[in-house]
């Protein structure tokens, strides 16, 4: 049975399912443009002081994650196919959460017991940058695109467990290296940074996909941030110092 058709267009059904077909394909191909847009562009705003740039902030940050997970392995567009953001299982999940959880609870206690600062912020919009926006665009770059780099030029020295574990400790160094020039950061941060950096490439080599290392990230940062909070409602009643 043919679909019916509007006599005044000529155009049936199919027409319009045609369309929009042809627009989910089109969407398709922005997504990449879109998760970039978001990520940047809500950093922004959450980077500069101010309730109204948080505001949009947060709101940009809440798209942005909806498109991140939803899109994950159907984003190629714009370089974005070497980063790995790949679905991953749900024991993956959960265990790049839980190692996130228990190391960021190991370093907050080592540096509460050392009494070195962490350089954690009391800013809103700092503080939900550094728990969503700020993991993912990390991970992106140093378990996505300086992982494929990395296997790629240690792929002719070594091969296998070899190569996986090469790549994790040279990205890891060099993801200490890259915050070695914050202000502030002392050697056992760098030590701190440098060993989260090797769980999130192991994480990574695990998973074949630098999203569950970004989720280790954010629950890392999330922990600590949780630690300071707990030590802040504390010190009144307890003389904690």
């Amino acid at each position: 049975m043919f679909p019916p058709v509007d006599r005044r267009t000529g155009n049936s059904y199919v027409t319009l399912v045609t369309g929009l077909s042809q627009f989910a394909r089109g969407y398709g191909d922005y997504r990449a443009v879109l998760f970039w847009l978001l990520l940047l562009g809500s950093w922004q705003f959450l980077a500069v002081p101010g309730t109204g740039n948080t505001l949009f902030g947060a709101a940009g940050t809440a798209a942005f994650l909806i498109l991140a997970w939803r899109n994950l392995g159907r984003l190629e567009g714009l370089g974005l196919g070497h980063a790995a953001w790949r679905p991953a299982t749900k024991p993956q999940w959960l265990v790049a959460g839980a190692i996130g959880l228990l190391s960021g609870a190991i370093v907050f206690g080592i540096a509460s017991a050392s009494r070195e600062s962490l350089g954690l912020t009391t800013d809103r919009g700092l503080l939900l940058l550094q728990v969503t926006l700020g993991p993912v665009l990390e991970e992106i770059v140093f378990r996505g695109y300086l992982f494929a780099l990395l296997t790629w030029c240690l792929g002719k020295a070594a091969g296998g467990v070899l190569l996986r574990w090469l790549v994790s400790v040279v990205s890891a160094v060099l993801f200490a290296a890259a915050h070695s020039a914050q202000p502030g950061v002392g050697w056992l941060q760098l030590a701190c940074i440098a060993s989260t950096g090797l769980l999130y490439g192991c994480i990574r080599s695990w998973s074949e996909s630098a999203a569950p290392p970004a989720i280790c990230h954010a629950f890392y940062n999330l922990t600590l941030y949780a630690g300071q909070l707990l030590i802040v409602a504390l010190r009144p009643a307890s003389g904690f110092r």
